[in-house]
This record gives structure tokens, sequence and C-alpha cells, in this order.
């Protein structure tokens, strides 16, 4: 096991820098998570650490040693691709020391090792078939398998459940954490799932346009985003933003939602300040509260345990930017998310409420969190 050290790496591609200035430390045994949209950059930092792309410039430590320039079979460490990459013509055990075996190591070892990785995958009775008489899961669990024979410092996972029907990623994901847990191998997993970075990651690190929006733990993610791209990045449905400027009120500041006056718990000097209101939609509750507000939903969905409710937006409160976080939902729609709720959340008129506590204020121009 090793820490890994990134310091000001860069990627270039002629004229196009598709990563810039990335840098970060990650702890001997942590399970950190790269997430953000197709073309931020996270697939591309996971190849430069695995020496299968060059960075531009910045340096890469892996268990204190430089491997900056070293070839990808020097670094000591092992990659799980989206691709399951198995010899269909060579059976599971093969499969999973084929790598050991061009290292030259011995066949006893190479046997104990599969044996115990198998054991630990729950694959143990599958050694002896091949590839193509597995499911999709256990050829999965099959190439993780293959990166635990090799001991090495550290797991470079990209994409690794994408491949994976939606209730067998949620298997995987857990079977995943927990082999973490047991081994204890420091790991970098790269996913566009927010929701597998939130229930996977010892720390998130979110990326946009190739640079490092917030690096922090998932509850800390969820709670304190540091700007508009997080805040709606993070959260399923995404964070619900309004358009509103900041007056003074009676003991504290306050913006105006839904054609009334919301006391914020805010820092002093906003007054006149143009801001983005940010607030979640499972903080959107039925019935009376601190704010009420009536409407008439404009989509209701069931899923059983919790409907999303549509909601327009008052014209005044609408962003201009309609999507901020990967979140394509129209600028003048916000979904309230009610957990157990009542059969009178349908379709007709509802009252909704919120707690002025729970809102998050970001500056429009800089959509930094304030």
């Amino acid at each position: 096991m090793a820490g890994i050290h990134i310091e000001h790496v860069t990627k270039s591609y002629g004229q196009l820098t598709v990563l810039k200035d990335f840098s970060l430390d990650i702890a001997d045994g942590e399970f950190v998570v790269f997430v953000g949209p197709s073309g931020c950059g996270k697939s591309t930092m996971l190849k430069i650490l695995a020496g299968l792309e060059e960075a531009t410039s910045g340096t890469i430590r892996i268990g204190g040693r430089d491997v900056t320039d070293l070839a990808p079979g020097d670094r000591d460490i092992a990659m799980v691709f989206q691709n399951y990459a198995l010899y269909p013509h060579l059976t599971v055990r093969k499969n999973m020391g084929f790598g050991l075996k061009m290292r030259g190591t011995d066949s006893a070892e190479i046997d104990r090792r599969v044996t115990e990785a198998a054991k630990i995958l729950g694959v143990d009775h599958l050694l002896d078939r091949r590839p193509k008489a597995l499911s999709g899961g256990q050829r999965q669990r099959v190439a993780l398998g293959r990166a635990i024979v090799r001991e090495p410092q550290a797991f470079l996972m990209d994409e690794p459940l994408s491949n994976l029907d939606a209730k067998l990623r949620v298997h995987t994901r857990a079977e995943i954490s927990a082999l973490h847990k047991r081994l204890g191998v420091t790991t970098i997993y790269v996913t566009h799932d927010q929701i597998e970075a939130m229930t996977m990651a010892d720390r998130i690190v979110i990326m946009r346009d190739g640079i490092i929006q917030q690096i922090a733990n998932p509850d800390t993610m969820f709670r304190k985003p540091a700007n508009l791209f997080v805040a709606g990045f993070i959260g399923s449905p995404g964070m619900n933003f309004f358009k509103a400027t900041v007056a003074p009120g009676q003991g504290s500041a306050m913006v105006r939602l839904f054609g009334q006056n919301v006391p914020l718990q805010a820092p002093t000097g906003l007054s006149g300040r143009e801001v983005v209101v940010g607030l979640r939609p499972e903080h959107i509750v039925a019935g009376e509260g601190p704010v009420t507000f009536a409407v008439t939903p404009r989509l209701v969905e069931s899923l059983g345990s919790e409907k999303y409710i549509y909601v327009d937006v008052p014209p005044e409160n609408r962003v201009e930017v309609a999507h901020t976080g990967g979140d394509d939902r129209r600028a003048d729609t916000i979904i309230a998310r009610l957990i157990n709720p009542e059969e009178r959340a349908g379709s007709g008129p509802l009252t909704l409420s919120f707690d002025p506590a729970r809102l998050h204020l970001f500056d429009a121009q800089t959509h930094i969190a304030i």
C-alpha cells in the first residue's frame, strides 16, 4: 500500500488543454473517487497515473517514489477497466494469474494468490470456466481478481460498473466497497455517476473542464458545495436554483421567493447583491412550514416510497442558465422530492413549504458559494 502525491499535473493535446494544474494528495489506504461529466478529464488523469498517458507537466509520486517517467509495468499499480479485457480462450484461473505469469512469478505462488483472491470475490467455484460461461457481474469480479493477485500499491478503476445493469451495479459497488475495507489498498475510482461517488468514496474529487471544483468527503460535498456546479451535480434530483436579490430585512437579510420575503442565515453586507439561491428537492415538504407556498404541480412522478413534484418557478426567480451541474432541467421548473408522501400529494393544488435554514447562496456572477 502507498499514498499518492499528484503535483501540478497538466495535459495538453496541441492547443487543447484537458487537465489544468491538477494537484492532490491521497493517503495510504484511502478510497478516492474522481467524478464529473464526460470530457472533464477524470479518465485522462487516471491514465496518466497508470502511465498510459504522458503528462505535459507535473509530478506523480506513489509511495514516495517519483513515477512520472516510469513505464506502466514499473509503477506497481493495478488497473480495472470499463471493458473487462478477459482472454476468451483462457479459464478464469489462467486469466487471473496471467499477469503474474508474465512477470515470472513461481507457479505455486500464482496458484496461492489466485485461490485466495477467488475466495475473497466468491468466484472460487468458477476457476475452471471460460469468460463466455460467466455473467457480466462474474466477469467483473474476475477482472477485480486479476488486479488483486498483483498485490499492488494502488488500484486504479476506470468506470468498472458501467457495463452492468442497474441492479447489478448496486450489488457490485457494495462488493467493491467491502473489498476495499478488507484489503485496505489505496484506490482511485473514476465514474460519471454521482451516486457511485457518494456511496463509495472516502473523498470525492469533482472535476469540470479539466479543473478540480471541490475535494471533500461525501457529506461535506452534499451539505456545503463549493460552487453552483458542485451543488447542481451532487444530489439526485439535483439542487433547485432561483434568481434573487438580497434586501435588508428585520434583523436579517432576505430574498423574495414565490412572492414572499424569506429571511436568510447569511453574512452581513450582502444587501443589493444578486445571488442564486439553492434548495435541495428533499428539503421541500408537503404541508405548512416556516415558508409556505401553494402550487399546482406541472407533473407528478410516483416512485412508491417517494414522489417527485414538478413545480413552475415564478418568472422573477428563474435563473438564466438552465443547467449548472449536468442537469438539463428547464429553468422555469423546480422539483420537490416528497419522502413517504400522502395520497393527497397528487396533481391537484398542493401546499409546500421549506425551512430557510436549508437555503444555499451563490454569487450570481462567480457562482461561488457565499
